[in-house]
């Protein structure tokens, strides 16, 4: 397999690069700035309007060493045992950590200030939605002492336990028939076409867990329950207040997702049924969730893969083809999984440069050709992002992912028109498999997480009940599509997203995503040309207008049930498609 490493230099040459070093001394210098500045101008004799531009713009700068940690974090993705780029990162932190108490007094200083009457300069009207989200969450404020407190608390807390997760995680390897074969690799092996090897990669899969089981409940339960003190302390009701907060959403979208998708659960879990019949089976075991359908096998390689992602998006619009182009020539991306590299895939944004970085682990399946769709989705939107500023060029996840979920449904699109046949069908149950770990696998995650953090609540869950939890929120999501005796008990265990205490319930903002995106997929298809410039501008309003300001700017209310059982309808209309080839495929 070709050897493909992404362009790192152009940010630092290696984590002893005496610029990073160099940088990271002017990144502390920044925020010491702005501390400071919160010291001796938050004051009421100071005009209001001047402060608040003031500090914005201090911000803005400070925002653009943000490459530091970006860099640190794509090193360490790669080179998880890197001590180097291991012990500037925790520098980095710490010093992140230093203005906490600075963005707390600012945040009691706007508690004072009604931004709605007060005078309008250019500064302040690109950065209202800004404003207003620090001011709310001002409310929530630990006050500066508490909010440094908990800053540095978190660098020895939730971080080292994430950091523990990361190692235990990334060494990890499995048995499979007599080979060790690493974690990344294993689990790309359930999209095998031999059902045999399927089975044997997650038994292996499951045993390997065993050793780092008792390890990855310390550290989740160490950081869920410094999550629980923490919202509480603010003023939070729960976690999930805080995480849809932080989402840009509140609750009452979240119900009425949720309440959706519960409302469908059989229809939806029909997938599976289907899929089950069509290997001969009466249940479909978790380790067949990706099992091929269709006589062909589609494998690519890279090189295909990049072609085909670059016709796609050339499809679209001329603008995001030549996005593909740059991010492919230029060597933005990380493909291929090898030992010491972390797992999944996750695109990152570095302002100071306007570049962004892909990692994969591709093994050569159309999903991951979706994959890369997606992950460059991020991308292009950043793309449209150039000209906004680096506080305006940070959206929430439940946005974030809607690009990325827009370009999976091109790419499936572009399949679904140049295949036929078997491979047609291979296309069809990739999408509907890919949507539906967006909708009922995710929503099995957000019902585990939701119920662990009510029994952490009560005291430190064991091994046993912690898988017992994910066990009966797959039951309850799959609703009677998969095997019950066959199901994912370590699930928790192998997702990052429970680890990193700054996004709790990370995953509903993919369901979220995908449904936005449906409806974003069917204006296309009826608007046709018309629709692209739109849709740029939702993109780029993504950080500057609030999450309901941009359905708005698409004519959809979020809070609104019929929006999300639209985008569940026509999952089921492609459901029923699906069961029509497979019957042409068996005649």
């Amino acid at each position: 397999m070709e050897k493909i490493q992404w362009k790192l230099e152009n940010i630092y040459k290696s984590p002893d690069d005496e610029k990073l070093i160099n940088d990271i001394e002017k990144y502390s210098e920044k925020l010491e700035e702005i501390n400071t500045f919160c010291r001796e101008r938050l004051n009421p004799s100071a005009e209001p309007a001047e402060v608040i531009s003031e500090y914005t713009g201090i911000v803005n700068e400070a925002l653009l060493y943000n490459k530091i940690s970006a860099y640190l974090n794509f090193v360490l993705s790669v080179d998880s045992g890197n001590k180097q780029a291991a012990k500037l990162f925790d520098r980095v932190c710490a010093i992140s950590a230093s203005s906490a108490s600075s963005e707390g007094l600012f945040g009691e200083y706007l508690k004072e200030i009604d931004l709605d009457t007060l005078e309008k300069n250019e500064v302040i009207t690109e950065h209202f939605n800004f404003l207003k989200t620090e001011k709310a969450k001002a409310f929530h404020s630990l006050g500066a002492k508490g909010e440094a407190l908990a800053a540095r608390l978190k660098t020895t807390g939730s971080k080292a336990w994430e950091k523990l997760w990361e190692s235990l995680t990334s060494g990890l390897t499995c048995d499979v028939e007599g080979k060790n074969v690493p974690l990344a690799e294993t689990r790309s092996m359930a999209y095998n076409a031999d059902g045999n090897l399927r089975k044997k990669a997650y038994e292996a899969e499951l045993k390997a867990y065993e050793k780092i089981a008792e390890e990855g409940t310390a550290c989740l339960n160490a950081i869920k329950g410094e999550v629980i003190n923490e919202t509480d302390l603010r003023g939070y009701s729960s976690a999930l207040e805080k995480s849809a907060f932080d989402a840009g959403i509140d609750l009452d979208i979240l119900k009425a997702m949720f309440k959706a998708v519960d409302d469908n659960i059989d229809g939806l879990n029909k997938f599976y049924r289907i899929k089950a019949d069509y290997l001969g089976k009466e249940k479909l075991p978790f380790y067949d969730l990706f099992a091929p359908v269709g006589k062909s096998e589609l494998k690519f390689t890279f090189e295909e893969a990049s072609e085909f992602v670059k016709e796609t998006y050339s499809g679209f619009s001329e603008k995001m083809g030549k996005f593909a182009e740059k991010v492919l020539e230029s060597r933005w991306v990380d493909p291929f999984p090898h030992k010491g590299k972390v797992g999944g895939a996750y695109c990152e944004y570095i302002k100071d440069i306007e570049e962004s970085r892909i990692m994969m682990n591709f093994s050569g399946n159309f999903e991951d050709i979706i994959t890369l769709s997606h992950e460059m989705g991020h991308g292009y939107q950043n793309e449209t992002m150039r000209g906004e500023t680096p506080i305006n060029s940070d959206y929430p996840m439940t946005l974030a992912e809607t690009a990325s979920t827009f370009c999976e449904n091109l790419a499936f699109a572009r399949g679904e028109k140049i295949l036929k046949g078997s491979e047609l069908l291979t296309v069809k149950e990739s999408r509907l498999s890919g949507e539906l770990q967006s909708i009922i696998d995710i929503y099995s995650r957000f019902l585990f997480e939701d119920s662990f953090f009510e029994e952490r609540k009560k005291g430190s869950l064991s091994l046993d009940e912690t898988c017992e939890l994910m066990i009966k929120a797959q039951k309850k999501a799959y609703a009677g599509g998969l095997d019950e005796n066959i199901l994912h008990p370590y699930m928790w265990l192998c997702k990052p997203h429970y680890y990193d205490s700054d996004f709790n319930y990370y995953n509903y903002p993919y369901a979220f995503g995908d449904l936005f995106a449906r409806s974003l997929f069917a204006m296309y298809e009826d608007m046709g040309e018309e629709f692209i410039p739109l849709y740029d501008i939702i993109l780029s309003s993504a950080g500057r207008l609030s999450v309901e300001d941009v359905g708005k700017l698409a004519g959809i209310d979020f809070k609104d049930e019929k929006f999300w059982e639209k985008g569940i309808k026509s999952i089921l209309k492609d459901i029923d498609e699906l069961e029509g080839l497979i019957k042409e495929e068996v005649q």
